[in-house]
């Protein structure tokens, strides 16, 4: 079965943001905003005053998770819920304090703060629904619920402040809810659990519910930060890319057919990189295409010439798409003759320059123009006015 690892999607992620970031920064893209850029005038804080308010963040949470793990066993279900409840309104009511201090690096310490706070609302509302007895498919219960509340909770916070943080934890909310209905939805008296009323025979298998939402998800995601509805865009688009190219494969190893969706993204987030001149994208697009090619090679040529062969010819295929993607790239942007690679004019097309020799002696002579545009005047100057008064007397 072809699952993308943790550590896969973590490398997807980290292209993704990063290379959007810079991309978007040399096409200027970005704007700030005054929160973002700081009060004119005021005294920007140091690079180690910043490191060390996240020490001391750390600091906090490790005390706080090191005295609660002391005592957990001996608190209740509604005191448990309790302690990561308070944790959550804790943060809140940092972030609410420390944002109104208009400098950028507290600016990010209160994104940091809310996201915590959202992770608090996640743990309580999981404790919470744990301490009910549900009759069927508990886990999908609490999945769902983790979802709605991390979803409403971090759409209020997204309204209050659109920054990074916020838009990630409102992805995250929508993905979890996403995973929480599908697996309601699929239910089945496979635990000895009485289906859903609805779930009736013909419903997709569990993997292919959640895997076509999650890429349906992703791609309108994606379009949401590209037409700036959601923003920071730069955080919305590698959010959204990344996750419709990864959620095919959470079904591709039970539907071989659903292989074909995954190459056909893959190909097609490397094709909108070429006019966009995107290299972020054609890099997420090619170890996507690269990733399925492989499984796909590895299932279905596993008799022929071997798994070695299969990795080779879709080596040769990946390499082929670079090469196409330069030819298109080269074809649609010529280089101009600013750019490297461009053809210069040759030394016999340009006028000799003032300091090269023969320049002044051409152009000081009166048969021959001036090479730089101006024609020598062979006529004398003017002499000055004769004033009154000042005129010879006669012998």
């Amino acid at each position: 079965m072809f699952i993308p690892s943790v550590d896969l999607v973590i490398i997807l992620a980290a292209v993704g943001f990063g290379g959007f970031y810079c991309w978007a920064q040399q096409q200027r893209l970005l704007t700030a905003g005054q929160s973002a850029e700081g009060e004119p005038g005021t005294r920007r804080i140091s690079l180690l005053t910043e490191a060390g308010a996240y020490a001391g963040v750390i600091l906090v949470l490790v005390g706080g998770v090191t005295a609660v793990s002391q005592r957990w066993d001996d608190i209740t279900g509604g005191g448990q819920v309790g302690v990561f409840a308070a944790a959550a309104v804790f943060f809140l009511l940092a972030g609410i304090i420390v944002r109104q201090v208009r400098e950028p690096a507290i600016q990010r310490l209160a994104g940091v703060a809310w996201f915590l706070s959202v992770a608090g609302v996640g743990v309580a509302a999981a404790l919470q629904v744990a301490m009910y007895q549900v009759h069927w498919n508990k886990d999908a219960v609490t999945v769902l619920a983790v979802g709605l509340a991390v979803t409403v909770y971090a759409a209020a916070l997204w309204l209050v402040r659109q920054n990074a943080l916020q838009n990630l934890a409102l992805f995250a909310g929508l993905v979890i809810t996403i995973v929480g209905v599908a697996a309601i939805i699929t239910a089945r008296a496979r635990t000895g659990a009485a289906p859903l009323p609805g779930s009736v025979p013909g419903l997709p298998a569990p993997s292919l519910a959640i895997a076509l939402p999650l890429w349906v998800f992703g791609l309108a995601w994606a379009g949401l930060g590209w037409r700036r509805y959601v923003g920071p865009w730069w955080v919305t688009v590698p959010c959204g890319v990344v996750l419709a190219l990864v959620a095919p494969g959470f079904a591709a190893g039970e539907h071989g057919w659903v292989y074909a969706i995954g190459i056909a993204t893959a190909a097609a987030a490397m094709a909108a990189s070429v006019p966009l001149r995107n290299t972020p994208l054609l890099a997420l697009g090619a170890l996507t295409m690269f990733g399925y090619l492989t499984a796909v090679a590895a299932r279905y040529l596993h008799q022929s010439p071997g798994v070695p062969s299969a990795l080779a010819i879709t080596g040769l295929v990946i390499i082929g798409l670079a090469v196409v993607s330069a030819r298109l790239t080269i074809a649609a942007h010529p280089p101009t003759p600013a750019e490297p690679g461009a053809e210069e004019p040759s030394q016999a097309a340009r006028a000799p320059e003032p300091t090269e020799p023969g320049a002044e002696v051409l152009s000081s002579h009166r048969d021959h123009p001036s090479l730089l545009g101006r024609p020598s005047d062979p006529t004398p100057p003017p002499s000055a006015p004769k004033q009154p008064g000042n005129r010879p007397r006669c012998a």
